[in-house]
C-alpha cells in the first residue's frame, strides 16, 4: 500500500515540494548528483525558517520542539495550537491543530480563532494543492500558479 506525507488529524495543511539534497553539477548543468548533508542542512533550514516564520506571523506563539507520534514535528505552539512540520519523499506539509489540552472555558475561543487563521495559513506556506488520494494512499497534487 502507497502512503502520502503526514498532518495530525484536524490540522490546516499546506503542501509543499521539497527538492531534497539534489545538487547540480559545476561541469554539466543538465546532470544532478545526491548529497546527504546537503539534504540535511536543506532540512534543518526549512524547519527552521518555518519556526521562524511562524513566530513573526503569530506573536502569541513561542518556539517549541516535540512530536504528534513519530512523523509529525511540532516546532512552535501557542494557547490555542501546535505549529509543525512533515515530510516525506520530497512532499512537506507544513500544519497547524488544535491543543488537546485545552481547558473546557476556551475551547470555543480555541475554535474560532483556529477557523480564522486556517485560510491564511494555507495560503502564506502552500505551493502544492492536493487534489485527492488514491485508494492506496498516494495523494495527487497540482502546483499552485506563481
Amino acid at each position: 500500500m502507497g502512503r502520502s506525507v503526514s498532518y495530525p488529524s484536524g490540522a490546516h495543511v499546506a503542501f509543499a515540494q521539497w527538492d531534497a539534497g539534489w545538487i547540480k553539477d559545476d561541469d554539466d548543468p543538465d546532470t544532478r548528483h545526491f548529497d546527504e548533508l546537503a539534504a540535511q542542512d536543506d532540512w534543518d533550514f526549512i524547519v527552521a525558517d518555518f519556526r521562524e516564520q511562524v513566530l513573526a506571523l503569530y506573536p502569541s506563539a513561542w518556539s517549541h520542539d516535540g512530536w504528534i507520534d513519530r512523523e509529525d514535528r511540532i516546532v512552535a505552539m501557542n494557547g490555542y495550537a501546535r505549529f509543525g512540520i512533515s515530510e516525506y519523499c520530497g512532499c512537506i506539509a507544513y500544519w497547524v491543530v488544535l491543543r488537546n489540552d485545552i481547558d473546557a472555558g476556551r475551547e470555543g475561543l480555541a475554535e474560532q480563532w483556529f477557523d480564522r487563521i486556517g485560510p491564511k495559513f494555507e495560503q502564506r506556506f502552500a505551493t502544492l494543492v492536493r487534489l485527492g488520494s488514491f485508494s492506496n494512499g498516494e495523494s495527487v497534487y497540482r502546483r499552485i500558479a506563481a
